[in-house]
């Protein structure tokens, strides 16, 4: 269910941020056309936000989730690759993905999207297996979860770094910093 409610949310939010504000319909549909070089890129673009919104309104209807997973799985896996592809040319392709601030695609986004495509594939998985095998998925889950973090984590160390270096809380030469001790008469 909790997956259910994830992919819910990400799709709603996605096609709701493109509703809402057209700069980043826009936006979709000039990086369609110019990064992907699809043909009829603004109707790709509408009909790609009609069909977040249907999926999204599909998840969360307990009649049409099983209709609804595996078109979900699809979009995120052309989510995941067409940022692949965009990534790989190295032209700054900018996205407000699911509704978010505007920032450039990155390895960070196909991995997002990949977790995403795998969360839609678990659900999937979940609704056709017999006695649903609900713990198999969820270790699953965990594991992939687990490799999302480590990825985000190694991506973003040198901002992180940074972060906490500017904040006083990382010490390179010596690790953290101790308080004075009362051996040392409270100098360092």
């Amino acid at each position: 269910m909790s997956v259910r409610c994830l992919l819910v949310l990400v799709l709603a939010a996605a096609a709701i941020g493109k509703v809402l504000r057209r700069s980043e319909l826009a936006e979709f549909a000039r990086t369609l056309r110019v990064g992907l070089r699809l043909p009829y890129a603004r109707l790709v673009a509408g009909a790609w936000v009609a069909l977040e919104g249907g999926t999204a309104l599909a998840l969360a209807l307990p009649s049409t989730v099983g209709f609804a997973a595996p078109l979900a799985a699809g979009e995120f896996g052309c989510l995941t690759a067409g940022a692949a592809l965009l990534v790989a040319q190295h032209r700054g392709y900018t996205c407000t993905c699911f509704g978010a601030k505007r920032s450039e695609l990155s390895w960070a986004t196909v991995l997002r999207n990949g977790a995403l495509t795998v969360a839609a594939l678990l659900l999937v998985a979940g609704l056709r297996s017999p006695g649903g095998s609900a713990a198999s998925a969820a270790v699953l889950l965990a594991a992939v979860l687990t490799v999302l973090l480590g990825a985000v984590l190694t991506a973003q160390a040198g901002p992180l770094r940074a972060l906490l270096e500017q904040s006083g809380a990382w010490h390179p030469a010596g690790g953290a910093a101790s308080p004075p001790s009362a051996m040392s008469g409270g100098r360092r």
